[in-house]
């Protein structure tokens, strides 16, 4: 009956040990006379020293890192295809030769009808992904 006592009496030893293992713990900050940096557990004596508490634990992320709803998610991609088709709308609407680069990785300059047919691709794009102007 002895060897259950003792091994009972281990355990919670132990576990208590853990938990003092994972208390907030005390570090030093200090810098030696060659001006290394050093941490240590003490703070060194003679020296002046800046303590440093390690907490152990995890944190809770904040509101703002929170995983975004598939709503959100789904507006923050039509925003952005907003954004994008505003850009191409823009810069096809300006006078100007307009340059795609083709298949084959070469500079294509597009004819006139091929910029008032990629004018109205963007235009629908807008039309789709951007909120009406109020």
């Amino acid at each position: 009956m002895k060897k259950p006592a003792a091994l009972a009496t281990f355990a919670l030893v132990s576990l208590l040990a853990s938990f003092a293992a994972l208390a907030d713990q005390t570090v030093y900050k200090w810098n030696d006379a060659q001006g290394r940096l050093h941490y240590t557990q003490r703070p060194p004596a003679g020296i002046a020293s800046e303590a440093i508490v390690v907490r152990h634990g995890y944190s809770t992320p904040d509101a703002s890192a929170r995983e975004q709803t598939p709503d959100e998610l789904q507006a923050a991609d039509k925003a952005e295809r907003c954004q994008i088709a505003s850009k191409n709308l823009e810069m096809l609407s300006e006078a100007g030769a307009v340059k795609r680069r083709d298949q084959y990785g070469q500079d294509h300059t597009l004819s006139a009808e091929e910029k008032a047919a990629e004018r109205e691709s963007a235009q629908a794009a807008v039309d789709q992904n951007c909120p009406p102007p109020t």
